[in-house]
């Protein structure tokens, strides 16, 4: 493992010049079979074009027309979610798509660079803001009185907080060692790892023992409020003769539940990884597979709130109105052109 780990290289491919550090593991997993690449090139495709309109609509949505009925610093959260989901597209999927069509990373030193550092810290800013959504609605439900009082102020400043959190692991790693960066076939994308002759082994402990403590950490607060949330909502329906409003709680609990569940085929390879040998392969789909967990949000959005999905019904009837106008106008004057030709 330790071979592996510590001896990592720059980006090696025919478009790039040759480096000092030259790794490559094509041999290994380079996905020969043109029909196998093309299938993962349409489910890149339509994952994408899914999250970028998806999350276009959510941020259009909430921020021009307030459609996300929900506590102020919750739609804050699910602003930062869906440009986290962007972010993770336009850097982690779309590359992907890319590399899969040229068999090799084309893309330049600096989008390497980029697809990294936007990839890592997109993918930590959305488990923050997951277990942030989930505090958040429990303290709500807990305190109704001083939730009246969070202000967006404290909203923005906690995002900041988690999007400094969030980079700072993936730019320390860059700063500590910028040579770094390798094109990695098994995922086709640009990844990190450390370089023995850089990161002694205190060095490289440290690194991943944070990462590794801190992912279990928001994974086990999110779970904890998440289960204390469902708890107090039907204790507040109990004591409230008008009832309560489930639509926010079930949005933020399908919002956990996609969230942690996405994880799911990752928690299968580590598993694996105790009786295979190399169940290098199947980490390539499971995370792929978790990668679906960019357009959720859109979808539980629409399934959850009323106030959202009477956006799209209205964006809808304005397209269809446009459309239906554009053809009348087109109609009119093809009768106009007929009129003046009888004429």
């Amino acid at each position: 493992i330790e071979s592996v780990v510590f001896h990592i290289p720059l980006i090696s491919n025919s478009k790039t010049k040759k480096k000092k550090y030259n790794y490559d593991n094509s041999t290994q997993y380079k996905i020969e079979n043109p029909t196998e690449r093309y299938i993962l090139i349409g489910y890149k495709v339509l994952l994408s074009v899914s999250v970028l309109v998806g999350d276009t609509l959510i941020l259009v949505g909430s921020l021009r027309y307030n459609s996300i009925k929900l506590h102020k610093i919750i739609v804050i959260f699910v602003r930062h979610m869906a440009v986290a989901d962007l972010l993770l597209t336009l850097f982690g999927i779309v590359p992907v798509a890319v590399s899969l069509g040229a068999n090799d990373w084309i893309l330049g030193d600096v989008m390497c660079y980029l697809s990294y550092f936007f990839n890592s810290s997109a993918t930590v800013a959305l488990t923050i803001l997951t277990t942030a959504i989930a505090t958040t609605k429990m303290l709500i439900i807990k305190y109704p009185i001083r939730a009246i009082t969070f202000s967006t102020e404290a909203g923005h400043t906690a995002t900041f907080c988690i999007w400094i959190a969030s980079v700072s692991l993936p730019a320390a790693a860059i700063a500590k060692d910028n040579q770094g960066m390798y094109f990695d076939y098994l995922l086709y994308t640009c990844d990190y790892l450390c370089r023995k002759s850089v990161w002694d082994e205190t060095s490289y402990q440290i690194f991943t023992t944070t990462s590794g403590l801190a992912g279990l950490v928001t994974l086990v607060v999110t779970l904890i409020s998440s289960a204390v949330l469902l708890v107090l909502a039907k204790r507040a329906t109990v004591g409230r003769p008008e009832g309560l409003q489930w639509q926010g709680v079930l949005t933020v609990l399908l919002t956990v539940a996609t969230h942690t569940l996405y994880a799911l085929p990752l928690a299968i390879y580590y598993i694996l990884c105790c009786f295979e040998t190399d169940p290098n392969k199947f980490y390539r789909y499971a995370w792929w597979t978790a990668q679906l967990v960019t357009v959720f949000n859109f979808y539980v959005l629409g399934l959850t709130l009323s106030s959202f999905r009477t956006f799209l019904k209205r964006l809808v009837g304005c397209c269809r109105a446009q459309s239906c106008s554009g053809e009348r106008a087109e109609n009119n004057e093809e009768r106009q052109s007929l009129l003046d030709v009888e004429n």
